[in-house]
């Protein structure tokens, strides 16, 4: 029997000379709409977007997308994919073994949002996937049914450790009382919430382990608060910088002292931007949002019997009565 015809251009509404970029923004904002955190419980959504992974899984790949364009001409002139008789022959013979790849969404991604059903059509798996026959999801799903519990924890990230990205060693005890180490590698720009996922480190289960999932708390800093990419501080300016004008060192989470340009006539509250020294993007440690530094003007204190003089001299010059 014939396989299904999928037209990836269609389904994420580009044309088939679409470039690269044309086709990462067509699939992003597919995502962003059909994503089953949006559309809880609708079946509808749900199989978009198991099609739209599907369709930039293929076209977002140079060397896919050269198959399946070229499939795509066999199709349209012959009414049939090339091959389809002896890939009916494989199907029904068993599997061809091999692993999964994908850039888009895992398989083990998809299936934690929809379960067990197959997270790629027949179509995908027969043309394009190592080892997708159906007796390979079955097998899959009986592995998925034998292994062990998936288990989600917190770890607790400091913005200077999620400012730079960092490695954390720890130690977890089985149910048995044996105990070992895991080491987690949280990326640069990990926000509150974030969820990181340890394949193979759940608990034991006859067919291997589960998964072992960290939701990311991001310990609140003295001095800094955070809104995505843009962080806030305050940084303390004396008086007479603030109205002779100078410089002022200012602190990043990672330790770092940039020096701040102060003009004269600084008034208290007024807030500079240091770009790009905030946080980094997910995924994108070389790209940053900004740092904004609010300017707190520091009083003298303790003034000398001459410096009060000074001040009182410089407030009548004022007019200050």
């Amino acid at each position: 029997m014939a396989e299904e015809y999928k037209d990836y251009y269609n389904i994420l509404g580009v044309s088939s000379d679409a470039d690269a970029k044309a086709i990462k923004q067509a699939y992003r904002k597919l995502a962003r709409q059909y994503h089953p955190d949006v559309n809880a419980g609708d079946k509808t959504s749900e199989n978009k977007f198991k099609e739209i992974n599907e369709a930039n899984e293929v076209l977002s790949d140079a060397e896919k997308r050269k198959k399946y364009d070229e499939m795509r001409a066999y199709y349209k002139q012959y009414g049939r994919w090339p091959g389809e008789e002896s890939m009916a022959g494989a199907r029904a013979g068993g599997s061809r073994g091999g692993t999964y790849e994908y850039r888009t969404m895992s398989p083990e991604d998809l299936e934690d949002l929809f379960g067990d059903n197959a997270p790629f059509s027949d179509f995908f798996e027969t043309y394009f996937g190592p080892g997708a026959s159906q007796g390979n999801r079955a097998g899959r799903a009986r592995q998925r049914a034998t292994r062990g519990e998936d288990v989600e924890s917190t770890i607790e990230v400091t913005l200077a450790e999620a400012y730079q990205g960092v490695t954390h060693t720890f130690e977890l005890a089985d149910p048995d009382g044996a105990t070992r180490r895991v080491e987690v590698k949280i990326p640069a720009g990990v926000d509150e919430g974030s969820r990181i996922r340890l394949a193979g480190q759940g608990l034991q289960g006859a067919a291997g382990r589960g998964d072992l999932y960290l939701r990311v708390h991001i310990v609140p800093h003295a001095n800094f608060t955070r809104d995505g990419t843009t962080l806030r501080t305050g940084v303390d300016v004396p008086l007479a910088v603030a109205m002779l004008g100078g410089e002022t060192p200012v602190t990043t989470p990672d330790g770092r002292k940039l020096m701040l340009h102060i003009p004269e006539g600084t008034t208290n509250g007024r807030s500079f931007r240091l770009r790009s020294q905030g946080m980094p993007h997910l995924n994108q440690p070389d790209k940053r949002g900004d740092l904004y530094a609010e300017v707190n003007v520091v009083l003298p204190t303790h003034l000398t019997s001459e410096q009060k003089r000074l001040f009182e001299a410089f407030a009548h010059s004022l007019g200050y009565k």
